[in-house]
């Protein structure tokens, strides 16, 4: 028959203080002994999910009852039941057949009171708590975290899963056993209880790995999150875990473009995130986020736009509307003399100045409000030309261009915002075919959206390449792409594609590289000033080049070479003919 479970108020998963206690004596039955939990170590199911939109959250709390079904469903035995009866548990409810489990294993209690409280958030030291309680080899350990004492209420289980390198604590040497425990860590311990661990290069260069909006690769616990929320088939050698074969995990979000905390995403027509590609002219990176190559207007445009939807994003429309609303209530015009629009790049500069200072020119405004546009899923250009006042008067200026259906549309908050606050006048500048707003716009002729020209190659260093292939010609197509600095606009790729990094001050560069993206080959020369620490140069480019940056295909770290001879750096990435070319580019220029 079932019984009314009494415990002590803080036991299990609470602070205990005192032993369990039952409602009534223990029958012959009772005493019998019990199965012992054993956690499924052998498949590596996904065992916590993300949310709707594919965020994972990793930084919010967990409650008892997610952290009893969390744990239920890696149990390898879950034909047991508690006889315990709770107040506050009702038969039917979600974490119900999980409670009734893990209570009858012995692993989780209730409350003096009778409940069960499965909406309460749990605490680090309730978690460790719970896992200290399966089967496990006692070690010892030769330290402690200064905040849990060995007259703490958890001292013996959390010494348990310091030994077990479960835990690992803060810098300060505290463990902060009251804090609550973040899905983040929470799955950070259950993957070390497990021993499972995902697979950096298929998380790195698989088609289809599961994208978390608010989980970059950089996080901390990233991929100790994929290894949770990714079902994968893998092998196991030296202790090493390699991926085979794992789930695409699809988005209940539409197809199309999605701002969400700030950053814009991409979801294609299988449902997935896209990420290391372009689409509709805008770039997606390793994280699926859209990127201007600029790492500072990245950030810039994410709180800009974060501030402007205020976490109520709209149709894509409506979030453009938004983020022009913003623009032009936000920035003041400011006149700050001429600005070089035949450089490459210079709309990034203006734009990143302006949402820096929140004032500037014409051209800043154009900037700001193009990349915001493109932040919210649109290509649009900043273009440079004539603006035509209502009475025909020509001055220098410029706006936004954004191509809808076919149809180009110019946007001008400037002028909108700049009148009607000294002026007085009232001007509807949004989303104008050209000729139909008051204001008109001519742009300049041979424009393409504000971009330099791409430069002729060097042909010093066009010669120089040739003399690197020769005997050794590379089987496929290749491309040749001079380098400048600089370089990244909208139609081109910046330098970190080609060198792994902007920072580097170079006079000149020329990128062979296969026309064809599923092979993986470059050959890159790099020219600096005189006087350019080359060493310095050379350790920063093999730090950043990446060798897996085709994605489906990469080159092993033993064949990206760099080197230098004078003041020209070569970076070689290609399989089969690496030493070769390294040879002949010291040959050519010794």
């Amino acid at each position: 028959m079932k019984k009314q479970m009494i415990s002590a108020a803080l036991a299990a998963l609470i602070a205990a203080s005192a032993l369990p206690i039952s409602a009534c004596a223990a029958t012959a039955a009772d005493q019998s002994t019990p199965k012992e939990p054993v956690l499924n170590r052998t498949d590596h199911m996904k065992y916590m999910n993300g949310y709707a939109d594919g965020t994972f959250r990793p930084d919010a709390s967990i409650t008892r009852a997610e952290a009893v079904k969390l744990i239920a469903e890696l149990l390898t035995d879950k034909d047991v039941q508690g006889d315990y009866v709770f107040a506050d548990i009702k038969q039917g409810a979600w974490y119900y057949d999980a409670v009734n489990i893990l209570t009858g294993y012995s692993l989780v209690s209730g409350y003096a009171d009778g409940t069960f409280r499965p909406d309460a958030s749990i605490t680090r030291a309730e978690f460790v708590t719970i896992l200290s309680r399966f089967p496990h080899t006692d070690i010892g350990v030769d330290r402690d975290f200064s905040d849990v004492p060995a007259t703490h209420w958890a001292y013996s289980a959390v010494q348990t899963a310091l030994a077990q390198n479960w835990v690992g604590g803060y810098a300060d040497g505290t463990f902060r056993p009251d804090d609550l425990i973040t899905r983040a860590e929470a799955v950070t311990m259950l993957g070390r209880v497990l021993g499972r661990q995902a697979d950096k290069a298929v998380a790195a260069s698989a088609e289809g790995i599961r994208i978390m909006p608010d989980v970059p690769d950089t996080h901390w616990a990233y991929y100790a999150m994929l290894e949770a929320t990714v079902a994968h088939q893998y092998e196991s050698k030296d202790g090493v875990e390699t991926w085979t074969d794992f789930t695409r995990e699809t988005t209940v979000l539409a197809p199309g473009w999605h701002n969400i905390e700030g950053e814009l995403y991409h979801v294609n027509a299988d449902q997935l995130f896209d990420r290391n590609t372009a689409v509709d002219g805008l770039e997606l990176d390793r994280n699926g986020r859209y990127t201007t190559g600029s790492e500072k207007l990245d950030k810039q445009l994410t709180e800009a736009v974060r501030q402007a939807l205020k976490g109520d994003s709209q149709d894509q429309l409506g979030n453009l509307r938004v983020v022009y609303e913003y623009a032009k209530n936000t920035f003041g015009y400011l006149g700050v003399g001429e600005v070089d629009t035949s450089k490459a790049g210079w709309d990034i500069t203006q734009a990143e100045n302006m949402l820096e200072t929140k004032k500037g020119n014409c051209y800043s405004w154009a900037s700001a409000f193009t990349h915001l546009a493109r932040k919210v899923g649109y290509p649009a250009k900043a273009i440079v030309g004539k603006g035509v006042s209502p009475k025909g008067n020509e001055s220098v200026h410029a706006w936004t261009e954004i191509t809808i259906d076919g149809v180009p549309y110019t946007f001008d908050p400037q002028i909108e915002s700049v009148y009607a606050a000294r002026y007085g006048e009232k001007y509807d500048l949004f989303m104008k075919k050209y000729g139909e707003a008051e204001w008109g716009y001519k742009a300049d002729e041979n424009q393409s959206g504000g971009e330099a020209q791409e430069p002729e190659a060097d042909k010093e260093l066009d010669a120089l390449m040739d003399k690197i292939y020769k005997g050794a010609e590379y089987g496929g197509m290749l491309g040749r792409t001079p380098l400048y600095p600089g370089m990244g606009g909208d139609n081109s790729r910046s330098l970190s594609w080609f060198l792994g990094t902007d920072d580097l001050d170079i006079e000149a560069g020329l990128a062979s590289e296969s026309m064809i993206t599923s092979q993986a080959h470059s050959v890159v020369l790099a020219r600096f000033k005189d006087g350019t620490d080359m060493e310095q140069a050379k350790k920063t480019v093999k730090e950043k080049a990446d060798p897996r940056k085709w994605i489906c295909v990469g080159v092993s770290e033993k064949n990206v070479l760099v080197d230098a001879v004078g003041n020209v750096l070569v970076l070689i990435m290609d399989e089969e003919n690496a030493q070769t070319y390294l040879k002949n580019f010291k040959a050519a220029l010794s």
